[in-house]
């Protein structure tokens, strides 16, 4: 096996660092989503279910586009305080140091802290593996179970005349199985619905009644943001905010769904009985649970009857509710994807006293691109006693291309 060569290594640290530090950047971001959908669900808590569903929307596809639209140009800096910041310099700290060290030099502590740092990134990754695992095991298992189930033919299940009802162009497949006790819907191009064999005996208005709610899910596109949800979890596992949301798109996904069954014209004291004897029925694996869309379950079954039971008004929202979600959503989203976050003046100015070099020569890439600090970096391109804080100052300050040339950081 031929071993790396040193600058390939240090490159590689510096890689760690970089990414906790924006791992550590879109944690804090989150925030903001989190606390717009904290107080738009607040404020919508006895609107339709369908308009505390936007938000949890817009929350979850705000947080995918901070992490998966970051830029790679970060046209605005965030100053933060010091209790903040203080993961900020360790991590640059880092950084400078891998950039800096070459060959046999002696790293110091720097060996310690690029494995505190890489531990953090495996920990960090080995959630969004787990996460992510038990999602794909359950579509596996969704598949598996279409794959064995009956297809449904006939007149005997109104499927076209529910499509019709609800605007549905594309095909829906159509299935029971005794392997799901539960009718349950998953998929977006090629939309399915599985049935519970029990659903042979139900009659024709029963039949119609879960076709509604299940047809629902797929006219409303919710299996895809589902599964987005999903994708949000893993990505930040960590936050408990994002399970927050999860939970409030899972739950209102299902109120809205049975806002458009009743809607539709089904009485309410039928559906709220459908619902209490299909959650009777309920044994589904929580593997599949993590991405089908069920029926019913007993997890919020008092909520959801008492919902149906209720009576608010169940009317679809109108389309300008959608166009102001999005937009919303991408005036969140786009700032947090351009935002770069450093510490503030003082915290910089702070760090230009410390004995160590790698606490100077971050600071002075901090300070070089503030105004009001900018001289602190210039004489520090002349008077500081380590060359590769000189080095880092002049780079910083644009006098030079690199600050990596090894002769600089060693006869400068």
């Amino acid at each position: 096996m031929i071993a790396a060569a040193p600058s390939t290594l240090l490159m590689a640290q510096a890689d760690s660092a970089r990414t906790v530090v924006a791992m550590y950047t879109v944690s804090l971001l989150a925030t903001v989503p989190l606390v717009i959908a904290g107080l738009a669900a607040f404020a919508l808590r006895r609107a339709p279910a369908g308009a505390r569903l936007l938000v949890w929307r817009s929350a979850v596809v705000a947080l995918l586009l901070a992490v998966l639209g970051r830029l790679p140009v970060h046209s605005l800096a965030w100053a933060v305080p010091s209790a903040l910041a203080a993961p900020l310099v360790v991590l640059g700290r880092v950084q400078v140091t891998a950039a800096s060290l070459v060959g046999g030099q002696d790293a110091g502590g720097f060996a310690s802290s690029i494995a505190f740092v890489r531990l953090l990134l495996g920990v960090y990754l080995a959630g969004v593996g787990v996460v992510s695992l038990t999602t794909l095991v359950a579509s596996i298992r969704m598949r598996r179970i279409a794959r064995r189930a009956a297809r449904v033919a006939g007149d005997a299940w109104p499927l076209d005349d529910v499509r019709t009802t609800l605007g549905i162009a594309r095909p829906v497949r159509l299935f029971v199985s005794p392997e799901v006790v539960t009718p349950m819907t998953w998929g977006y191009v090629h939309p399915v619905v599985v049935l519970p064999v029990a659903a042979t005996a139900w009659n024709r208005s029963e039949r119609t009644i879960v076709l509604l709610h299940e047809l629902s899910h797929v006219r409303a596109a919710d299996w895809a943001f589902n599964v987005a949800g999903r994708a949000m979890c893993a990505l930040y596992w960590f936050h408990p905010g994002a399970w927050w949301i999860a939970r409030g798109l899972h739950e209102d996904c299902e109120l809205a769904c049975d806002d458009r069954v009743i809607a539709a014209g089904v009485r309410r004291s039928d559906y709220a009985e459908l619902l209490v004897r299909a959650a009777d029925a309920l044994r589904a694996p929580r593997s599949t649970a993590n991405v089908a869309l069920a029926f019913s379950r007993r997890a919020g079954l008092r909520a959801r009857l008492a919902a149906v039971l209720d009576m608010h008004d169940v009317r679809p929202l109108a389309r300008g509710w959608a166009v102001a979600a999005a937009f919303a959503t991408l005036s969140v989203a786009g700032p947090m994807s351009a935002v770069r976050l450093t510490p503030s003046r003082d915290v910089l100015t702070t760090l230009m006293s410390d004995a160590r070099w790698e606490s100077r020569a971050y600071a002075v890439l901090g300070l070089a691109q503030r105004q009001d600090s900018v001289a602190v970096a210039r004489s520090a391109a002349e008077l500081d006693p380590s060359p590769r804080v000189r080095a880092w100052a002049r780079y910083a300050l644009g006098q030079r291309t690199s600050p990596f040339d090894v002769r600089t950081l060693l006869h400068d």
